[in-house]
């Protein structure tokens, strides 16, 4: 018998956890990046329980793309939102749900703190962070020094939540006279989903806006600013001195005359925002740097230190060196696209069955059935941003827009079919919800060549369709780069039509493109690149939640019933029947008699039965 050889323990795992979205990166002992993964936010006040799995499916997911295992890991560090400093109850908290989800030594600490790892190579400093919230973080002789993160009603001073909200009251200001008068009074109620200000309120009072939604109509606050509004020009502005005093007076806490750096969303996608905040601090003196790393790499760093390796700031700059080399801005998108698929989670083998070729018929269906068992819970993980999709297809429909699946192969025909169920099930028009196919109708039936590649097709379908800013697109494509569906996503949003894509590869060209992701963390698949199994499943799971909340919500259901089914065939009409006898608490008799008077319309039935039994609907169909 040989001796069983213990693994090398030659790799670390580091995770930014943030609100919004979830970073792991797999680094090994030179400071090679080994694969890197992006999934959904992972704050447990927001998300719970669900946070820690997002934090350990990232780890797996990594390990899958590099083909690597746990063994190897020497140390795990993860920076997570919601989770305060070291030893305090949240951490503690943290901690032990982490522990029974992370099967190596590990240690967490808040999500800035890693942020400033990445920004200043672990050197000491002030890191300002603006995102859909912002906190600054001045480290200095081991001391931390924190100025806001106090959340959007009562901080978040210079973040796009913050960025949000300055725009809702300029533009309440300029509507009633008391201030300048500016384009965002209707762009914002409208990028929201409503036509006026003061359905704004109503949907602030009743919880309808997410923080997350909050922060995304920011961009409509640039968007303007770009188009010489200058009160969205002033509210950026502002911003960036907002975040510029915290910087200030972080600094001045420490006593040193520190850098200050800077990370986030709002730095990258709002450059007003940024060179008011850099101009700010520098006409006071203060150095600013660019950050050196994000903040996933920074947790690596950490990992790396924790595990007794000798890194330094020069070991982290390569590392970020190597990783902005895998896609160089100097590569075609074709290219970019090819050098992605390697990295994707569903392109990975599964270690679960590298050996499925050679098992019993038993064997095999077992282990299908294992791996479907992961997809329910991946799916719940993500119903957050599910629930952003079905807000948003609402206020679509009654703006008078439609929702549009757009997909290639298995995804195109689970959105085509879908979209075919909603007229028969719920009485609706066709155009509310369609479907476009990569080939057209024929790809439903077989494959088309080279249908899913052209780029230039989606885009022209969609202008076909005559999109507008009332539509929803909605991207299917589990690999996240298939060029049709690419190309139909950048057309729509250069129309001004809200978009969503549906992976199970966050990582993806498609997931960056696009204003919302949803994509469950369901792991490789059965068959490498099999897409139409695990990642199949998942999204008729989504479509089917994402079609129905939308209906219900356009009352289209009254309690768990299809009140406005069509009726095409003899087990449609006993339906029928049995819907108008359970609302109207009439016998099946009867409502057969109500059910012919209406020409077999449940939802005409019904609004005669609320008016009584003698008074035939007149046919409207509000």
């Amino acid at each position: 018998m040989f001796p069983l050889l213990t693994a090398v323990k030659d790799q670390v795992i580091g995770v930014d956890a943030g609100a919004t979205k979830t970073c792991a990166a797999l680094v090994g002992r030179d400071g090679g990046l080994l694969a890197e993964v992006t999934l959904s936010g992972a704050n447990p006040l927001l998300s719970g329980e669900a946070a820690y799995r997002t934090v350990a499916a990232a780890c797996r997911d990594a390990l899958a793309i590099a083909q690597s295992r746990w063994e190897r890991i020497a140390f795990l560090f993860v920076g997570m939102s919601g989770v305060d400093e070291p030893e305090s109850p949240s951490w503690k908290a943290a901690k032990k749900s982490l522990q029974a989800v992370i099967p190596v030594p590990f240690e967490l600490d808040n999500d800035s703190y890693v942020a400033h790892q990445g920004a200043f190579g672990g050197a000491d400093g002030v890191l300002t962070i603006a995102g859909t919230g912002a906190i600054v973080l001045a480290l200095c002789q081991g001391r931390r020094y924190r100025v806001d993160g106090m959340g959007e009603w009562l901080g978040d001073e210079g973040s796009a939540a913050w960025i949000t909200l300055q725009g809702l009251r300029a533009a309440v200001r300029g509507q009633d006279g008391r201030g300048r008068k500016t384009q965002l009074a209707q762009a914002l109620p409208l990028a929201l989903g409503v036509s006026c200000l003061r359905e704004v309120v109503t949907l602030l009072s009743l919880g309808e806006i997410s923080r997350q939604e909050l922060a995304w109509v920011a961009t409509k606050v640039q968007t303007f600013a770009e188009k010489g509004d200058q009160v969205a020009a002033e509210i950026l502005r502002e911003a960036g001195r907002r975040l510029a005093e915290s910087a200030f007076v972080a600094r001045a806490r420490t006593g040193v005359r520190l850098p200050v750096s800077y990370s986030g969303g709002v730095f990258e996608h709002f450059p007003l925002t940024k060179e008011t905040f850099c101009t700010t601090l520098q006409l006071q003196g203060v150095e600013v740097t660019d950050p050196m790393a994000p903040p996933h790499l920074g947790a690596c760093l950490v990992a790396a230190k924790f595990a007794g390796w000798k890194v330094d700031p020069q070991w982290l700059r390569r590392l970020e060196e190597k990783r902005k080399a895998i896609e160089s801005p100097s590569q075609k998108s074709d290219e970019i696209l090819l050098s992605v698929l390697p990295r994707l989670i569903s392109e990975q083998r599964n270690w679960a069955t590298l050996d499925i070729s050679r098992r019993s018929v038993d064997d095999i269906l077992l282990l299908i059935n294992e791996e479907d068992q992961k997809v329910a819970p991946a799916v719940r993980d993500e119903i957050p941003a599910i629930a952003q999709a079905v807000r948003w297809a609402t206020a679509a429909i009654l703006s008078g827009g439609r929702v549009f699946y757009v997909g290639a192969g298995t995804s195109g025909r689970l959105g085509v079919m879908d979209a075919a169920e909603c007229p028969p099930t719920f009485g609706t028009p066709p155009q509310w919800f369609q479907g476009i196919m990569a080939g057209g109708y024929e790809a439903l039936w077989k494959s088309v060549e080279g249908a899913e590649d052209d780029q230039e097709e989606g885009r022209k379908q969609i202008q076909k369709a005559r999109l507008d800013g009332k539509d929803l697109v909605i991207g299917i494509s589990m690999s996240g780069r298939t060029p049709f569906v690419l190309g139909a996503i950048e057309e729509a949003r250069r129309r001004g039509a809200r978009t969503v894509v549906l992976t199970v590869n966050r990582s993806s060209p498609l997931a960056q493109s696009c204003d919302l992701v949803i994509a469950p963390a369901v792991g490789p698949e059965v068959l490498a690149g099999s897409t139409r199994m695990k990642g199949g499943t998942a999204t008729k799971l989504i479509l089917n939640m994402l079609s129905t909340a939308t209906m219900i919500r356009l009352g289209r259901v009254e309690s768990n019933l299809m009140v406005g089914l069509k009726t095409w065939c003899g087990k449609l009409r006993e339906r029928a029947k049995r819907i108008v006898s359970l609302i109207g608490g009439i016998s099946l008799d009867d409502a057969e008699r109500i059910l012919s008077q209406n020409e077999w319309d449940v939802r005409r039935a019904l609004n005669q039965l609320s008016r009584g039994p003698c008074q035939p609907d007149d046919g409207a169909d509000g």
